[in-house]
Parts: structure tokens; C-alpha cells; sequence
């Protein structure tokens, strides 16, 4: 007996030897021999199997470790390497299973990465989270682990927690633009409920940036303003409008927080909105224009406040309520403007320059100023309005200039078509100022190399960028029936870098198949039940859909529609209100002082109500079609077309869930459950995925759509 536990220590040592030196047909034949000796020794098994993992033998491998994990159930090693086995022998679910029985038993740092690696991979966003989880109660500092964490987390519909961390990181790697993309990803139309001053600071680092989807962080940036305890004399005074001299607080006391960066980049770069937020800008501008004879004497930081004012007053198309009073008023400074700026040239003084950026807050500077040359201030005054100066009158010109040139493939012929081209030639929709501009990015590049996409309805050309981010590959055709529209999209590409890639081109949808070319990919949102006939338009781009194609269509949701609009739509018919914008604005105004419980109200909690030509989009529209799911899925079926994914929020898709835990979201009558028990769902619209019915091809955007994405 002694002899035989000699030579199997022996064997066990030439073998481990043998492993060392990568020798491992001599590895595999000691350990074998030493197995022989005795079945029962567990390193030898555990050896066999690490030398057949290097050996590429993973079957021969799992059965070494399960014989070792049969001999000691409970040792995390073997457990570990048990799972790594079954996973390189193509078993993932197996190998997980071990991984994470391991786990529990010793909760490592790497383990707990890689089966939240694992998990992330498979779409399983619940476990994922919950072993990066593991991992940060280790090192809460690791970077790559947070931003991991904060995905996971997010995707899994824990949106507190994944702000929270891209809060975090955002502040911690301020020239990282990647976290501050995340951020205004998580935050899209999510308010604070509470100041918090680190989500603040993040908010003033993205702030300083170009090139993020602002539009997403509209109602935190709102909330931090109303929240902000620092900021409690700007809001009280904003809600006084008595002009008797009896106000206790008066310009001078909030002129800091008037000019302070958080409010003056806020208002120009992410278009706040809300009707608390609405009412104060609204009655502060009132206030400076009833005193505007009086601007020589307003603390210098009213002109830089004006600025951000009027650029938020361009971005929602001026859409705040005009009393009579304040007509009054701006035709006044209008005729004292107009004789300042027909003087011949010289200089003005800087209050002219003030009395301009307020006029600038109820009309577009170019209704006033339009001359080939630089308006006639000082250094100073023309560097604090540049970007009002930008805004409107240098894009405008650029915009006009664009106009003759955009391509022609079609005219409009259709009287329906021509009403909504009218409508879209008038305000363009939506106007927007950013959009996320990445680094060039190999995955995104490689995976749309080649492909050809339709943006079906442009408009302004905001799909249609964040397009040519995504599929850095790709080339985009983008057609819309309105040429203003076309011209903002085309002056937004050139701006970005993107225009090379995208071809824009004015006419009827409905003829697309006059392009002559066919498409792997086609997006149309909000355009079809724009049309007289939808399932005409539908055939019509559905006739340049690519056999193997993906096609995303979103379309209004009856019930999301009924609940939240047709009340305001109801009081506008009984009011007799048109879609002028003094009608607009009245019909708007009457809103801010209805009870809160009104159902006329709910229009108010979509985005677009703060926007002159997207309220006039969202209650006015000469044509609207509406859908429920059903109806939905059953119009693309006739049109040869099969939903395969449908866009949810990770909070939506987690509520559905807990619904229905057994149901897939394409289920589409218990995701019209769902949407009668949550009616706003769909607010926004339904978008879903289709590809031709009976497609089993793989798509190079597959893996985007179902990451919701795109």
C-alpha cells in the first residue's frame, strides 16, 4: 500500500511537471496512471482535466471534472472548473449552472464578471446585474464594472439604480462622452423627484458638450430647476407678474442665477419644457418687455439670460402665450428697433443689442434683421449673441440656400399630401439642435457595412442622423414631402459629418418606387397614418424592402391617443379653436389654469404640447390615422410582412413581464392587456419590427434591433 501511494504522488508530480512545461500527451498519460492507482483521488482527476481543457478535449474534460465535483460536490474550484468545461464544450447553460453554484460558495470578484458577461450575453439582464452587483460590493471603483452594471441595470428596467451609477461615472470621467450618451439615454423623460446636486454636476459636464440628445434630459434638467433649493428667489420672483413696484424681490436679487451656466446652457441646449417651467419664462420674459425702457439699468446678466431665452423660444417655435398688454408692448420696441437698425451704419449701444435679444424671445431675428452684413454691435455684444445670431438668422439663411438645391424624384399630387405639405412647410418638424455624434466604432461600422437604408419621412432629419450614428456603415437614402424640412435635415447632416452618407430627396412617398433601388432596411415613424391611405403608402415602401429585409413601422396607438388626447381634442372642437398660432397659444394657456385632476391635462405629459409645430402636429393635424396592435399586425400581413421584435422601454418590457411572466411582448393580445391596464403606454406610438413572412435569414441589424437600439 505504501509502495502504490509512492508512485502515485510520483505520477501526480511528473504529470503536474509535464503540465508546466506544456507537455501534455506526458500530463495525460501520468495522471491517467495515477487515477488507475486510485479512482477516488481527486486531484488526479481535476489535473486529467485541466490538461484535456488544454488540450481541446472539452467532452473528455467535463466528464474528468464531473467525476472530481461527483467526489467533492461542494469545492468551488471544481465547480469553476466544471462550468468552464461544460462551456467550452458548446453546454452554456450546463456550464452556467456550475459557474454559479461556485459562486455561492465563494463569491469572487472575476467569477462574478464573467457570469455577468455571460448572462448579458444571453439577454438574461436580471442575473447579469445581480453578479456585477456581486462584484461591486468588492470594488465599487473598477470602471469598466460600473459602466457594465449601470447596462445591465438599465436593460433590466432598474432606471433609479443605472441613473444613479451613470450619475457616477459621468462625474468621475468628465471628458468621456460615451457616459455621458449613456446618461441622457437613461434619462430620456425621467424627472428628479428629489434635488440632487450629483446629478447636477453631471447634468452641467454634459451641458458643456455639442454633441448629446439634449432633447432626453429635458425633464431632469426641469426638475433640478425646480427643485434646487439655491434657486427658490429666481422661482418666486418668475411667478409675480405686478409690475406696481410692489414686488419684494426684484432683478438684482436673482441676476446671478438669471446669467449662472446651469440655467443660460439649460435653456439653450435642451429646450426645457413643463407647464411650472412654461408659466416662469414666460412671465420673466413678460416682465422685460413691459420693461424695456428701463433695460439700460437691468444687471448685466439679463443679456445673457435673453440670449438662452430666445434660442429657447426659437426651439419651441415661440409657442408661449402673448397677452395683449405685451402686443402692445413689442410693437413699440419693434418700431424702436426698426428705426435704430435703418440708421446708417455705425455702431448701436449695447441696450439696443438687449432690446433686440428680447424682441428675439416673441419673433425670429430674421423678420427684423435680414442684411447680408454683421448686425451693427459691439465685440461684446456679438459674442453673447452668437448663438442667438445662429440660430435665427444664419441657419435660416443656409436653410433657404439648401432649399433650391434638394432633389426632386416626385412632386406632390395628392390633395391630402398636399394639405400636410403645407403644414410641414410651414414649421418644420421637429425642429432639433443635437443629436450623439460617436467616434467611429469598428463593431457598428462592420455590422452595416454596405447596406442600403430608407428613411420613409424624414422630416427634419433627426431619424435619419441618429441613423448615420448607428450604422456607421451605411448609406441612407432619406425622402420627405416637405422641402423646408428636408433643408433643416440636410444643414443638421452637414453639420454632424454625416451628409456624405445621406442622400436626401424631396416627393410622394407613395412613388418611392420611382427611386428605382431596393433597401435592407426601412424605417418609417409617424409618417403612414399621416397618409389618406396608409396601406397604399405601406406597398409602396414595402415594394422597395430587399427579400432578407427589415423594415421598422410606428404608427399612433388608439388607445394611448384616445386616453390622452382626444379630451384636449374635444375641448378644442367645443371652443372652435384652428390651428392658427394665436389659437395655438390661447388653447394652450386655458390648460395652465384647469384643475389638475382634468383629463384635458393628460396632453400635457407628452413632450410635444411644449413645441408650437409638434402641438400643432400632436392636436391639429389635418390627417390622422389610429391603430390598436391587432390592427396593427393585421395590415402588414397583407402586405406580406411578419413582426419579429417590438420597441418596449426596459420599465415597460419589466411591467409586461410582471403581467404576464410566461408571455412574450410580440404576443400581441396580451401586450393589448397590458396597454389597456397602462393606456399611456404608447403615448409616442407603437414601433415594431417586421421582416417578410416566412424570413428565417439573420440580418447584420438583428442584434441592434433586439438591444433596442434602433
Amino acid at each position: 500500500m505504501e509502495q502504490s501511494q509512492t508512485l502515485l504522488h510520483s505520477m501526480i508530480d511528473q504529470g503536474l511537471q509535464a503540465l508546466k512545461k506544456s507537455k501534455f500527451q506526458d500530463a495525460e498519460a501520468c495522471f491517467a496512471q495515477a487515477i488507475s492507482l486510485d479512482e477516488q483521488n481527486i486531484t488526479g482527476w481535476t489535473n486529467l482535466g485541466l490538461t484535456w481543457l488544454k488540450m481541446g478535449k472539452f467532452s473528455e474534460a467535463v466528464d474528468a471534472y464531473t467525476m472530481a465535483n461527483h467526489l467533492s460536490p461542494e469545492t468551488a474550484d471544481i465547480l469553476y472548473n466544471l462550468g468552464l468545461a461544460y462551456i467550452q464544450n458548446k453546454q452554456d447553460q450546463a456550464g452556467l449552472t456550475h459557474l454559479e453554484h461556485s459562486h455561492k460558495l465563494h463569491p469572487d470578484f472575476d467569477l462574478a464578471i464573467l457570469l455577468g458577461d455571460s448572462f448579458n450575453n444571453l439577454s438574461d439582464y436580471g442575473k447579469s446585474a445581480y453578479y456585477y452587483l456581486s462584484a461591486f460590493k468588492t470594488n465599487k471603483t473598477n470602471e469598466s464594472l460600473n459602466n457594465k452594471l449601470a447596462i445591465a441595470l438599465y436593460r433590466n428596467g432598474d432606471l433609479d439604480q443605472a441613473i444613479a451609477i451613470s450619475i457616477q461615472l459621468v462625474n468621475s470621467h468628465p471628458k468621456e462622452q460615451k457616459y455621458m450618451d449613456m446618461l441622457a439615454d437613461f434619462y430620456r423623460r425621467v424627472p428628479n423627484t428629489h434635488y440632487n446636486p450629483h446629478a447636477h454636476a453631471a447634468i452641467e459636464i454634459c451641458l458643456k458638450q455639442d454633441n448629446i440628445k439634449f432633447s432626453n434630459l429635458r425633464p431632469v434638467w426641469s426638475s433640478l430647476f425646480l427643485l434646487d433649493p439655491k434657486l427658490q428667489k429666481l422661482r418666486d420672483f418668475a411667478r409675480q407678474t405686478d409690475h406696481s413696484g410692489a414686488n419684494s424681490i426684484c432683478l438684482e436679487d436673482i441676476a446671478k442665477d438669471l446669467g449662472s451656466f446651469f440655467i443660460c446652457a439649460g435653456l439653450t441646449k435642451i429646450s426645457a419644457s413643463g407647464i411650472p417651467l412654461e408659466f416662469m419664462f414666460s412671465n420673466i420674459r413678460k416682465y422685460l418687455l413691459l420693461d424695456w425702457k428701463n433695460c439700460e439699468n437691468w444687471p448685466k446678466e439679463v443679456f445673457p439670460f435673453l440670449v438662452a431665452l430666445s434660442i429657447l423660444c426659437w426651439f419651441n417655435d415661440f409657442v408661449y402665450y402673448v397677452s395683449l398688454e405685451e402686443k402692445d408692448s413689442l410693437e413699440d420696441l419693434r418700431e424702436t428697433l426698426a428705426k435704430s437698425l435703418d440708421a446708417p451704419d455705425k455702431k448701436l449701444p449695447d441696450n439696443i443689442a438687449k432690446m433686440l435679444t428680447l424682441y428675439c424671445c416673441y419673433e425670429p431675428l430674421y423678420t427684423l434683421y435680414n442684411k447680408g452684413k454683421n448686425l451693427p454691435f459691439s465685440k461684446t455684444a456679438l459674442y453673447h449673441m452668437r448663438p442667438l445670431i445662429l440660430h435665427q438668422l444664419t441657419n435660416p439663411k443656409e436653410e433657404a440656400r439648401l432649399f433650391s438645391q434638394i432633389p426632386s424624384f416626385t412632386e406632390i399630387e395628392d390633395v391630402t399630401s398636399l394639405a400636410v405639405q403645407k403644414m410641414y412647410e410651414q414649421r418644420p418638424y421637429p425642429r432639433w439642435s443635437s443629436s450623439a455624434v460617436s467616434a467611429p466604432q469598428a463593431d457598428l461600422k462592420q455590422a452595416s457595412l454596405g447596406l442600403e437604408i430608407l428613411v420613409a419621412g424624414c422630416g427634419t432629419g433627426q431619424e435619419t442622423a441618429f441613423y448615420a450614428n448607428t450604422a456607421q456603415g451605411a448609406q441612407i437614402t432619406a425622402v420627405d414631402l416637405s422641402r423646408t424640412s428636408i433643408a433643416y435635415g440636410m444643414r443638421q447632416a452637414k453639420e454632424m459629418g454625416f451628409l456624405p452618407r445621406i442622400n436626401f430627396l424631396h416627393g410622394d412617398l407613395m412613388q418611392v418606387g420611382k427611386l428605382e433601388k431596393t433597401f435592407d432596411y426601412i424605417t418609417s415613424s409617424g409618417v403612414l397614418h399621416h397618409l389618406k391611405d396608409p396601406e397604399k403608402g405601406l406597398a409602396a415602401i414595402v415594394s422597395t424592402l430587399k427579400p432578407n429585409g427589415r423594415m421598422s413601422l410606428s404608427l399612433y396607438s388608439k388607445v394611448a391617443r384616445k386616453y390622452a388626447l382626444d379630451p384636449a381634442s374635444e375641448y378644442i372642437s367645443q371652443k372652435g379653436y384652428s390651428s392658427s398660432v394665436d389659437d395655438i397659444r390661447q388653447f394652450r394657456r386655458d390648460l395652465f389654469f384647469m384643475q389638475a385632476d382634468d383629463p384635458i391635462l393628460r396632453c400635457t405629459t407628452a413632450a410635444d404640447f411644449f413645441n408650437l409645430a409638434e402641438c400643432n402636429d400632436m392636436l391639429f393635424h389635418v390627417q390622422e390615422h389610429r391603430y390598436t396592435l391587432l390592427e396593427f399586425k393585421e395590415m402588414a400581413a397583407r402586405h406580406g410582412l411578419e413582426p419579429f421584435d417590438i420597441y418596449l422601454s426596459p420599465e415597460k418590457r419589466k411591467a409586461f413581464h410582471a403581467l404576464f411572466p410566461d408571455k412574450d411582448p410580440l404576443d400581441f393580445e396580451a401586450l393589448t392587456a397590458y396597454e389597456e391596464k397602462y393606456p399611456k403606454s404608447f403615448i409616442e406610438m407603437y414601433k415594431i419590427y417586421f421582416k417578410r413572412i416566412g424570413d428565417t435569414s439573420t440580418h447584420p441589424l438583428d442584434r441592434l434591433i433586439h438591444l433596442g437600439a434602433i
